[in-house]
Formats: structure tokens, sequence, C-alpha cells
């Protein structure tokens, strides 16, 4: 996975998945002004949840992903939830997952069993509320993006801790054996 640092220079992305074109139409132009860190966000499209999963595979500094759960199947932005966690592996990005039939995928069960990191009805959604959400998603990517960088750095020093002492430890038994060697020598 990319650090925030990485994320930053390649500049942030949000992936809309929706099969509605005019969903993706009023996704830009709500997220029109949207910047993080400085730096303007790309929005980025897919029709489909087997697309969206194509360009995660191709992008995956993606920070955030505005899903669907109804498109090429009644549970397809559920499946993906479950694709992008588990065979991607990607824990970093932030999904949020946007349904127009909420009775399909109610939000207690939904959040209790997918790895999602909200839920906006598209009744209810205003672009008030999305462009907070995603302000909201691009800070957590940046903070697990910065926790995981530091969570790497500690295991590489840990790594090299263990290497020091595996090479502190044969050059220690070399050191016995060696004194162990001459003293039959000398005798």
């Amino acid at each position: 996975m990319h650090t925030s640092t990485e994320a930053a220079a390649n500049e942030y992305a949000v992936l809309v998945v929706d099969d509605e074109e005019d969903v993706h139409d009023i996704t830009r132009i709500s997220l029109r002004t949207l910047t993080h860190n400085g730096q303007r966000v790309k929005i980025l499209s897919a029709q489909s949840a087997a697309e969206a999963l194509e360009i995660l595979r191709a992008n995956p500094h993606i920070a955030v992903v505005l899903l669907d759960v109804v498109m090429e199947s009644e549970h397809a932005g559920l499946d993906a939830c479950v694709a992008i966690r588990e065979n991607l592996g990607n824990d970093l990005v932030r999904i949020l997952l946007r349904t127009g039939q909420p009775g399909r995928a109610p939000e207690e069960r939904v959040v209790r069993e997918y790895s999602i990191d909200g839920y906006l009805p598209k009744a209810e959604q205003t672009s008030t509320r999305l462009l907070t959400m995603v302000r909201i998603s691009l800070k957590a990517f940046d903070e697990l993006c910065d926790l995981d960088t530091r969570r790497r750095s500690l295991e590489s020093v840990h790594e090299s801790v263990r290497e020091l002492r595996e090479e502190s430890a044969w050059a220690d038994f070399q050191d016995e054996n060696a004194f162990e060697f001459k003293g039959r020598n000398s005798s």
C-alpha cells in the first residue's frame, strides 16, 4: 500500500461506483471544489462492482470509494466490499456505501457485517453531506496511511535488531569456539 505522502504525490482519488450515470454527474458536481492537503481530488468512475475492482487493482492509491449496493446484482456493492478488503487486501481505502434502496442493505447490519466506513442513503444525501463525508474519509485515509507507515518502520527496526542479535550470537559462538580451538592446540 502507498503511504499518505505517496498518495499525495500521486494525487488523491475518489472512485464513484454506480450504474446510474446521473449519480456520477451529481457526484462530480458536488465534489468539484474538493481539495485535500492543498491538492484537488481526482474523481474516477466505474459503472459496476467488477469495473471498480479492476480500477482499484490498477490504482491502489485510491483514498475513497463511493459504492452503490445494487448494480449488476442486488448485492454487488456488498460483494465488492468483501473483495476490496479480502481479495485486494486493501484496508486503507475508505468505503462509503450509498444506496437508493436501504431496505435491501439495512444500515445496522451492513455496518456490522461489512468493513465500510460510512453509510449514505441516496434519499437523505445532500451535496454538503457528501462533501463532508468525503472530507472526513480523506482525513481518515491519511491517518491510516501514516499509521501503516509507522507500523512498517517499526517492523523494519525490529527485523534489523533481530538480525543484529543473530549476527552477535554468531560472533559470540565463533569467539567461544576459537578460544576452545586455541586452548586444545596449546596443550
